[in-house]
């Protein structure tokens, strides 16, 4: 059996594993268009900040896809055809399969206006590549923007700003994190980066670049000087590959249970997938690590003969900023019942439709996060009077004899 593999992020990986568990003879190609090898991606801000070596960057070692008889190509697919069962790379080397991976991740989006008027002081920050270009334009005391106030945008601002340079934030929409927090959620996310010394500008939007991204001209006519400019807008999946191979796609491509996508002996799996929310039932894009890895085992299992199931998963992210550990699951907009509780630096926020818990927003409150996790994640019912008892004092203790009984059934 010839498996290919295009990509070699977190999905591949868990391929790798998910066939090798099943098929121990079968030839595994990576095709490995970085050419950086298996990494982790949200490392690559700690690498910026020297807080990470190269060699600790890895998500998979070069022993560990030897120890799996992995072939590994630095090169880019540019074709498939699913007809001839073959992959066209850049070099013109083609390569047949029997069963063929697209783990082909996702790509920064740029706005239009930085597409009119790119110049170098306009960087991204999705790849080990955009911090080693960003790193030597870095400058002490002098002024950077980042444009969007997401995961990506906010944690290359920390790197810029714990290097020394004077950080200002645009956010279209009128608060920061807005696919992530509550409007009192990130009001309070807000306050704590101001108090490290960011700028945020919400419901603003840059119209315009002058003296070669130097300058920074903004919808209600203010003007920031800024030695370097991130886009950090959103990202998109990868597409492109699937859709010219006659592949069902839309915002990602189209897979079933099993990540088959609308060719038999082709899946997919990753950030360039639409799987389902479990807790709404519609599909929907999931960039999230875990779920990249839990698709490719799945995946990989089934390019071998397996017949496993992915049922999908839910919206779920953790980031640490500038010392506020930031945690949130579940379906942001949820309706049901909201109950907040906060002490301090700590705030937790809870939806609830009637005896379920479908959404949770939780800073600096990781001892209940992982729990409160479980709970949407695995749809456990408690009698609607806990909801509210377990706000006014929200701590391990306070979780019902019915929550340790489930996870006891499940480990035992």
């Amino acid at each position: 059996m010839q498996y290919v593999i295009i990509g070699n992020g977190i999905a591949a990986a868990g391929a790798v594993e998910g066939i090798r568990h099943l098929d121990k003879e079968g030839a595994i190609t990576v095709i490995d268009g970085e050419r950086r090898g298996s990494y982790s991606r949200p490392l690559i801000t700690y690498y910026l900040t020297g807080k990470r070596k190269p060699e600790q960057m890895r998500y998979r070692s070069e022993r560990f896809f030897q120890q799996h008889r992995v072939k590994v190509l630095p090169e880019q697919a540019v074709k498939i055809d699913p007809q001839a069962g073959q992959v066209m790379l850049r070099s013109g080397q083609v390569l047949g399969y029997d069963r063929l991976l697209l783990a082909t991740g996702a790509s920064p989006v740029i706005p239009e206006i930085l597409e009119k008027n790119g110049c170098d002081r306009v960087k991204t920050m999705y790849t080990w590549q955009d911090a080693e270009q960003l790193d030597p334009l870095i400058v002490p005391g002098q002024p950077a923007v980042v444009m969007g106030s997401g995961l990506i945008g906010l944690k290359t601002a920390e790197a810029l700003c714990q290097r020394g340079m004077q950080i200002t934030i645009i956010e279209k929409q009128p608060q920061v994190l807005p696919r992530l927090l509550s409007g009192p959620s990130a009001q309070l996310v807000g306050e704590h980066l101001q108090n490290n010394g960011m700028e945020i500008l919400t419901s603003r939007e840059v119209t315009g670049l002058q003296e070669d991204g130097q300058v920074i001209e903004l919808d209600n006519g203010r003007r920031i000087e800024a030695q370097l400019v991130i886009a950090a807008v959103g990202t998109k999946p990868n597409i492109s590959l699937a859709v010219a191979g006659g592949l069902a796609a839309d915002h990602g491509i189209k897979v079933d249970s099993y990540l088959r996508t609308s060719v038999a002996n082709i899946y997919a799996a990753g950030d360039v997938i639409e799987t389902v929310d479990i807790l709404s039932g519609r599909p929907a894009i999931m960039a999230l690590l875990p779920l990249a890895h839990r698709e490719g085992f799945v995946a990989g299992q089934n390019m071998a003969g397996g017949t496993y199931s992915y049922p999908g998963g839910i919206f779920m992210n953790s980031v640490n900023l500038m010392g506020m550990n930031i945690m949130a699951a579940g379906t942001p907009s949820a309706v049901g019942t909201t109950w907040q509780w906060r002490e301090n630096d700590q705030y937790l926020e809870i939806t609830t439709e009637g005896s379920c818990l479908k959404h949770y927003i939780a800073l600096n409150m990781s001892q209940v996060a992982g729990p409160l996790t479980t709970i949407i994640e695995r749809q456990m019912n408690f009698p609607e009077s806990f909801w509210p008892e377990f706000i006014r004092q929200p701590d391990l203790t306070s979780l019902p004899r019915l929550y340790w009984e489930e996870l006891r059934e499940v480990s035992g």
